[in-house]
């Protein structure tokens, strides 16, 4: 039998054990929100479109997209079962901006060609600054259940070779 003491030691114990624990989740949730993995707090980087208005937005036009600086953009949207456009073609050992946008239902994509795995969460816009540097063509499919179609919803990257300048005569 434990006297009122030792108790007493015990219970002040786990009381700084439970203090800690609060104290380390919202440092948890203060950081998650200033890093951004709370999309939008700070209305900073992250970015919205509402999925029931894509007209007027780069979404309205899926595929990739070269800027007037020679930049390119990829715009690519998952919906009910597809990913559009379902292929995508980007020049190997270029910087290519992803942006991904779900315009239904919770979808994933993974790409293990330029380290990509991202979810798509209805209306938010994922940014994603890539370079691919291996040519060839990567398959891959929604890796989150988003219904009875799930399985048939695929995203082919071709990363082309660079063109070769043309020899001189």
């Amino acid at each position: 039998m434990l006297d009122h003491r030792t108790i007493e030691r015990y219970e002040l114990g786990w009381l700084v054990v439970s203090v800690v624990l609060v104290v380390m989740l919202f440092a948890g949730v203060l950081g998650s929100m200033i890093s951004e993995t709370v999309p939008g707090f700070f209305g900073a980087r992250s970015s919205y479109v509402d999925p029931a208005h894509l007209t007027g937005t780069p979404f309205a036009t899926p595929g990739l997209h070269r800027n007037a600086d020679g930049t390119l953009d990829a715009y690519i949207v998952a919906r009910a079962f597809a990913f559009q456009p379902s292929t995508l073609r980007v020049p190997a050992g270029q910087r290519v901006t992803l942006h991904l946008l779900s315009v239904d239902v919770i979808h994933g994509l993974m790409l293990e060609q330029g380290n990509v795995n991202v979810e798509l969460i209805p209306g938010q816009v994922a940014n994603l600054p890539r370079t691919f540097t291996r040519p060839g063509t990567y398959t891959t499919e929604c890796n989150e259940y988003c219904g009875s179609g799930h399985q048939t919803m695929a995203f082919h990257l071709v990363v082309e070779p660079p063109t070769q300048p043309e020899a001189t005569k």
